[in-house]
């Protein structure tokens, strides 16, 4: 937790004074909100709302073919199948669709497929079974927009196919209505799965029924877990859902939050990402999603109940085929050569692996070794392999220019899976190690830490600013949760916690003590930070409960070493040169924000640098050093 960087964004300080004043907040609030691009009073206020007006669902894809084709498979009293996925967003588009078909008083079924029997997305033999069975109407979801051979052969046995999907799309499309993000005029791609069918729904009943509102608990928990950016429609939806998940009326979802130890009434996207998320994708790691499916359909409190055990047991199945996983992968990537180590990407593959877990492994992966991983599961016949990246990687056209080595492949920037034959996965490995190394520098391998405010001189960390931080939730990717830096610091009173594993202590800033802090995993530093020295640390700011007592703590994400000579002049600047008059405080503050992106930048010799020696020519900055 001491290595890498921390970066900081310029932010013009008169405007965060300007929007804490208009809104009634503070103006290290107000700053976190300038810097992630809500400027101005509206779209602030709007962001802490929650509440985006909703995009128009007939912007998205061919929505009025499809609306018109799924109407007269009602009317004529067709056979409506809806195609889902094993993940929680595959489920959860499931049973909304379902839910929603119902509504209108459709046939309808659904069919998920095993992963370890048809794999990720729509099968030709399953839409050959389908149209067989006398199925009229196939609607995917969060699949299907690359079954381009698989939709023509379903319709030349005269099955009707319409796609609802959030995937990026091949060079060719379907041959069918298509409800997807991409391609489409819809003004924010970014939707998962099951809101895209959310917006089906908003097309079939109307923009303001309250019939698709109902379902918004569904809405919210494939949102958070399937990690789209919880930005613009997203963060819509994810608010009104989680309300919605606070007082659901499922049983299958009151039953889920029992045997996961969730607090309804306290249900956040930390919860749903953490708790809830994992035990439906459970079911789809280690066997088939239909139990997690009918969690989600069922009236019946007895079934929810039997069924949110066995997800609970298949859950903790998982944890353990996880670990055991990621044992051996780090074991393997310590055994490479200095050579390989160094690589840009890795690619990892074990034989005896299970192929339902690669995917959370990866992460982890990713976490400790800053790079983008893919880790592969061999098998009988094909292995299959899932792959997670850093920011500044687009994963999906890394695969795209390696395909020639792979069997099948397909996701996101962020997520990808594959299926290769075991004979070309060195070969893989190196092709995928090059076309990272030509992408990425040294800097990208980096762990960065963005920060979103300093902490300024005399900054009182309260649990009315934890009230006021918290606004910002539901957090995710692309709405990360607060992160600020205290600079300078002493790190007092330090002791372990946790059989030695988390390291406690206060900080003090500026000599006042700032709070208390807990830096989990940090245990085994204690020697290292109990010597005397200056240290930026990075951390979150929340509400800690114990004992009957509510107070903030620091929660530490990483500890750097201080600049010292940056902490004197950014002192300076903060008590002298502020006081500047009006036209002289523009300038004084953008040489303030320069200065901390100098030492955002991680140089240690600040003075020697080009960038710095330009600063020094102001004559007020240069009297001060």
């Amino acid at each position: 937790m001491h290595d890498g960087i921390w970066t900081l964004r310029p932010c013009p300080h008169r405007q965060a004074s300007e929007l804490a004043a208009a809104l009634g907040i503070s103006e290290l609030t107000a700053t976190v909100l300038v810097r992630r691009g809500y400027g101005d009073p509206a779209s602030a206020q709007r962001f802490l709302d929650g509440e985006l007006p909703p995009h128009h669902p007939f912007l998205l894809g061919d929505m009025r073919a499809a609306v018109e084709r799924i109407r007269a498979a009602v009317a004529g009293g067709e056979r409506i199948c809806v195609h889902g996925d094993y993940d929680v967003d595959g489920i959860s588009a499931t049973a909304l669709a379902v839910l929603l078909l119902r509504e209108l008083g459709a046939d309808v079924g659904w069919h998920l497929p095993s992963r370890f029997d048809e794999g990720y997305g729509v099968a030709g033999g399953t839409l050959a079974r389908l149209a067989s069975e006398g199925c009229g109407l196939v609607v995917t979801v969060d699949c299907g927009i690359t079954a381009v051979a698989e939709v023509a052969a379903a319709r030349a046995n005269g099955l009707d196919v319409i796609v609802t999907d959030h995937h990026r799309p091949g060079d060719a499309l379907p041959d069918c209505p298509i409800v997807a993000t991409r391609p489409s005029a819809y003004p924010f791609p970014e939707l998962c799965g099951t809101g895209v069918v959310y917006k089906l729904g908003q097309a079939l009943f109307g923009v303001d029924s309250e019939i698709p509102k109902r379902h918004l608990d569904l809405v919210a928990l494939a949102t958070i877990a399937d990690v789209v950016p919880l930005v613009d429609e997203n963060r819509s939806l994810a608010t009104a859902g989680l309300r919605a998940l606070a007082r659901t009326q499922k049983p299958g979802l009151q039953a889920l939050m029992k045997v996961a130890g969730v607090d309804p009434a306290a249900v956040d996207a930390g919860a749903v990402g953490f708790r809830l998320g994992p035990r439906i994708n459970a079911a789809g790691r280690l066997g088939h999603p239909r139990s997690a499916l009918e969690l989600l359909l069922t009236d019946d409190r007895d079934a929810a109940r039997r069924l949110a055990e066995e997800l609970e047991e298949l859950n903790r199945d998982r944890q353990a085929v996880e670990g055991r996983i990621l044992r051996d992968a780090i074991a393997q990537v310590e055994e490479w050569s200095e050579a390989k180590r160094r690589r840009a990407a890795y690619v990892v593959a074990g034989v005896d692996w299970h192929e339902g877990v690669i995917g959370i492994v990866a992460s982890r992966l990713v976490e400790r070794f800053h790079r983008p991983v893919v880790l592969i599961a061999g098998g009988d016949a094909s292995w299959k392999g899932s792959g997670r990246s850093i920011p500044s990687f687009d994963l999906h056209a890394a695969l795209g220019a390696c395909s020639s080595l792979l069997e099948r492949w397909g996701g996101h920037r962020a997520a990808a899976g594959l299926s290769i034959d075991p004979e070309r996965v060195e070969a893989f490995a190196a092709a995928f190690a090059a076309q990272a190394a030509s992408l990425l520098g040294e800097q990208d391998l980096r762990p960065v830490t963005p920060i979103d405010a300093v902490l300024p001189r005399g900054a009182r960390l309260t649990l009315d600013l934890c009230t006021e931080l918290a606004r910002l939730a539901p957090f995710g990717l692309g709405n990360p949760e607060v992160t600020l830096l205290a600079p300078g610091c002493e790190l007092g009173e330090l002791a372990t916690v946790g059989e030695g594993k988390h390291l406690r202590f206060r900080v003090r800033l500026d000599g006042a003590d700032a709070g208390s802090a807990i830096a989990f995993g940090l245990g085994g530093q204690l020697d290292r930070y109990r010597r005397e020295g200056a240290y930026d640390v990075a951390f979150r700011l929340q509400q800690n409960r114990w004992n009957g007592t509510v107070a903030p703590q620091l929660v530490v994400r990483r500890i750097f070493d201080s600049h010292d000579r940056v902490a004197e002049l950014r002192a300076w600047l903060a008590t002298e040169y502020r006081k500047a008059a009006a036209d002289r405080d523009a300038v004084a503050q953008q040489i303030f924000d320069e200065l901390e992106l100098e030492a955002a930048a991680g140089r240690r010799h600040l003075l020697e640098s080009e960038r710095f020696r330009a600063l020094l020519a102001e004559p007020e900055l240069a009297r001060a050093a």
